[in-house]
C-alpha cells in the first residue's frame, strides 16, 4: 500500500474520529437524561431523521424507512457498463435497520481488429441478475455538544452478498463488516466515513479492504427557494479498495453530484440524487473512464 493511500485513510478516519474523542468537554456534555441504549445513545441526535444524505457507491449508514431505486452507467475503452439496483430499507424497532439490495447487470464489450475489408469490431458481453445484498445496522454510540452544533455517530453494519445464478459479479458469498462515522457539524454540513474487510467465502479468496468518505452541505429552502424543492445538497465521496490477500491494484474513485430533497407528499419524502464518477489513481483507471449515478429514493 503506498504512502500516499495511508495517509488519505488515516485522515478520513482522524476527522470522523474527533468528535468522539477531542470534543466531549466536560462542559459539552448532553444531559444525562437526554442518553439511551446504555447510555450510549443520545435523542437529540440527528440519525433516523433524514439530515445525512445517502452516499453514491458506499453503504447507507443512517437509518429509515425508503425505497431506492439506483441507475450507475460506466464506460471505459471497449466496455460500456449499465447497472440497475433497487434497495429497500426498513427500520422494524428503534435505530436498528434492514436492508435488502438486488439489481440487474449488463456488460457490452467491443473489440476492434483488422478483418479482410478493414478493420472490424467484434462485441460481446454478458447480463444477469447481481449479488443479492442483505445488511443489518444499528448506532452504538453518539455525542451531541450541549449547544447542538457537533453531532457524532458511530454505526456497525454488516452486510452478506449472496451470489445468484448466473451472475456476472460473483459467484462467492461475500461478508462485509462496516464501522461507519456519522458527524453533522451546525446546520449545513454533513460527513460520512466507512471503512470494513469484505471478505470473500471461497477457496485462495481475495479479500479486500473497502474504505470511503462522503462530505455534504446542506441549503435548506430559504436559501435555495425553488419551488416543491425542500432543500439541495451538493456532495463529494471518495470509494476505495486495498486487496488484503491478492497482488490486485488498489483503487480509489471519486464522486461529485447533488441531491434534491422535494417537500413531503403525505408521509413520503421523494429524493433525486446525480451524481459523476471519476477514477483517482491507476488502478481505478484500469476500470472506469467516467460514470454516471442517478439515485430516486422514497422515504417513508
Amino acid at each position: 500500500m503506498s504512502n500516499r493511500k495511508l495517509v488519505w485513510i488515516l485522515a478520513l478516519l482522524a476527522v470522523a474520529l474527533k468528535p468522539a474523542t477531542g470534543l466531549a468537554d466536560d462542559d459539552d456534555q448532553a444531559p444525562a437524561e437526554g442518553r439511551y441504549f446504555f447510555d450510549l445513545l443520545d435523542h437529540r441526535s440527528s440519525f433516523g431523521k433524514d439530515f445525512f444524505i445517502d452516499s453514491f457507491l458506499g453503504p447507507t449508514l443512517d437509518s429509515g424507512t425508503e425505497i431506492e431505486l439506483d441507475y450507475l452507467h460506466g464506460e471505459k475503452r471497449g466496455l460500456h457498463d449499465d447497472e440497475v439496483d433497487t434497495e429497500v430499507e426498513w427500520n422494524p424497532i428503534g435505530q436498528l435497520t434492514i436492508a435488502g439490495e438486488f439489481g440487474w447487470d449488463s456488460e457490452h464489450e467491443q473489440t476492434p481488429h483488422a478483418g479482410l475489408e478493414g478493420d472490424n469490431i467484434d462485441r460481446g458481453g454478458e447480463a444477469g441478475l447481481e449479488d443479492v445484498d442483505i445488511a443489518v445496522y444499528h448506532p452504538i454510540f453518539q455525542y451531541v455538544s450541549k449547544n447542538g452544533q457537533v453531532d457524532y455517530t458511530a454505526v456497525v453494519r454488516v452486510d452478506v452478498g449472496i451470489p445468484t445464478r448466473g451472475s456476472p459479479s460473483s459467484q462467492d458469498v461475500l461478508v462485509t463488516p462496516f464501522l461507519g462515522h456519522m458527524l453533522r457539524l451546525g446546520d449545513h454540513i454533513s460527513l460520512e466515513a466507512w471503512t470494513g474487510p469484505q471478505i470473500t467465502i471461497a477457496p485462495h479468496a481475495a479479500n479486500v479492504l473497502i474504505y470511503g468518505a462522503c462530505l455534504g452541505y446542506v441549503f435548506p429552502h430559504k436559501q435555495f427557494p425553488v419551488p416543491m424543492i425542500d432543500r439541495l445538497t451538493p456532495q463529494i465521496e471518495l470509494d476505495g479498495q486495498m486487496p488484503m490477500s491478492s497482488a490486485a491494484r488498489e483503487s480509489l474513485f471519486g464522486v461529485a453530484g447533488f441531491d434534491l430533497g422535494f417537500r413531503r407528499v403525505g408521509e413520503m419524502q421523494p429524493h433525486v440524487a446525480l451524481g459523476y464518477e471519476f477514477p483517482i489513481d491507476q488502478g481505478a483507471r484500469d476500470q472506469l473512464r467516467w460514470g454516471i449515478s442517478l439515485q430516486i429514493v422514497f422515504d417513508f
